[in-house]
């Protein structure tokens, strides 16, 4: 029995049977095409639930196609120039060049204490974004109980763009720069969603603004 599943943060549909491929298949790193929310965050649509095709359709007319050349060139992340620096200093050791040797694992170390200063750093702000998704959560609940609909709404769009942002940090603790290399950030002037690709899309996959509301972090 072929089903369907939804983004729960852009709301866009994978059908089954339009692409041939059961989204149990999928691989674990596959994501979202509109917005790049991770696949865990679908989910199941139920046979009494109604798709509207047309947007369904829209969606699919924004996936991008996104070039990696492996062959390009990148920057080395800090663990690398530290592990370089770390060879160097031993290939200088075995030609009784202490000057340079010393020299080089002052450089190795270093670049050690970088990496660790910055996944210290990254770790920090995953609990702060942890704290705002659980404060949207109990937040929802007083809008709820009052029906304050725009408070809702904003609510609403606040919490997608966090959990996006929570996925994005997860992504670049485990790739580093080879995450965003040859890639551009994009951020939701509107409700702060967050999109890592070379053009944004043409419109805001939470807030659903047009393109020219989507700027690019220099």
């Amino acid at each position: 029995m072929v089903k369907k599943y939804r983004c729960t943060i852009c709301g866009y549909i994978y059908d089954e049977e339009k692409e041939k491929v059961k989204f149990s298949d999928l691989p674990e790193d596959w994501t979202c095409p509109l917005c790049g929310a991770p696949k865990y965050l679908f989910e199941e649509v139920k046979e009494n639930e109604k798709t509207d095709e047309k947007e369904e359709v829209e969606s699919k007319n924004e996936i991008k196609n996104k070039i990696d050349d492996e062959d390009d060139l990148r920057q080395l992340t800090n663990y690398e120039i530290s592990l370089i620096c770390s060879n160097l200093a031993r290939g200088c050791e075995k030609q009784y060049l202490d000057e340079q040797m010393q020299a080089f694992y002052k450089l190795s170390k270093y670049y050690e204490e970088k990496e660790a200063d910055l996944k210290s750093e990254l770790s920090d702000v995953k609990e702060l974004v942890k704290d705002d998704i659980n404060s949207f959560k109990e937040a929802m609940k007083v809008f709820d109980k009052y029906n304050d609909r725009g408070a809702k709404r904003v609510a609403t769009w606040a919490s997608k763009s966090t959990v996006i942002m929570n996925t994005l940090l997860d992504n670049y603790m485990k790739k580093g720069l080879d995450y965003i290399k040859n890639n551009k950030i994009w951020v939701c002037d509107i409700c702060g969603f967050v999109y890592i690709g070379d053009n944004p899309p043409k419109a805001c996959p939470v807030c659903k603004v047009p393109s020219l509301k989507i700027l690019e972090v220099k």
